[in-house]
């Protein structure tokens, strides 16, 4: 089951300024023409340091799609520090780690609720480490069959200077949005993350500010 809490702005008030904002985030995102090709769209959210606000900002990004008639599914890659079954209040899935470790199949994993369009993988439990998981063959595997019935899928993750995460899933995406708080994130920790990223060639999209004023 899936319910909606309080984060999820875009739901609750979607005539605020907030989620305007939101709203101009994915108008920028289509702008780039990503959803135009067939199949779905693969984005990786991460961040240079660790509470930047990337679960709030996908959350909300993906409830704004869904307004906009679109088809999403959002996954918890963050095996380290789980958060989208807090902001959705997801109950009655084993998660991705269930599924990366061959305990579920990925039709088990996916939570469905109120809020048509949108489907809720979380992160489920494990004591594997998080890149031996998400660097098997079972996670582009996964990908490639989301892809099939959502027009976008993002993808949740640690920060990527400090864990090799991100690094891991970015090939497998069709582009990354860096989140930064505004006025915790260092500049430094930054051009760290740009280089972290260009390494593995994905596309950087842009960088999401969170908590401007």
């Amino acid at each position: 089951m899936l319910r909606l809490n309080k984060s999820l702005i875009a739901d609750m008030n979607p005539s605020s300024h907030i989620s305007e904002s939101f709203r101009s985030l994915r108008t920028y995102i289509r702008q780039l023409e990503l959803l135009k090709g067939s199949g779905g769209q693969v984005l990786l959210f991460t961040s240079a340091e660790g509470g930047e606000g990337k679960t709030t900002i996908l959350s909300n990004l993906a409830v704004s799609f869904v307004q906009d008639g679109k088809k999403v599914a959002v996954v918890d890659c963050n095996l380290r520090h789980p958060g989208l079954h807090t902001v959705f209040e997801v109950e009655g899935s084993q998660g991705l780690a269930a599924y990366l470790a061959g305990m579920e199949e990925a039709k088990d994993i996916a939570v469905y609720g109120n809020l048509a369009n949108l489907a809720v993988i979380p992160a489920g439990i494990t004591g594997v480490s998080p890149p031996d998981l998400l660097g098997s063959d079972k996670m582009p595997a996964l990908l490639e069959e989301l892809k099939t019935s959502f027009d976008l899928i993002l993808l949740d993750s640690p920060q990527a200077v400090e864990y090799s995460d991100a690094r891991i899933l970015a090939p497998l995406s069709d582009g990354v949005i860096i989140v930064a708080r505004h006025g915790k994130t260092k500049r430094e920790s930054l051009k760290k993350l740009k280089g972290v990223m260009e390494q593995t060639g994905v596309k950087i999209l842009g960088i999401a500010m969170n908590q401007t004023r």
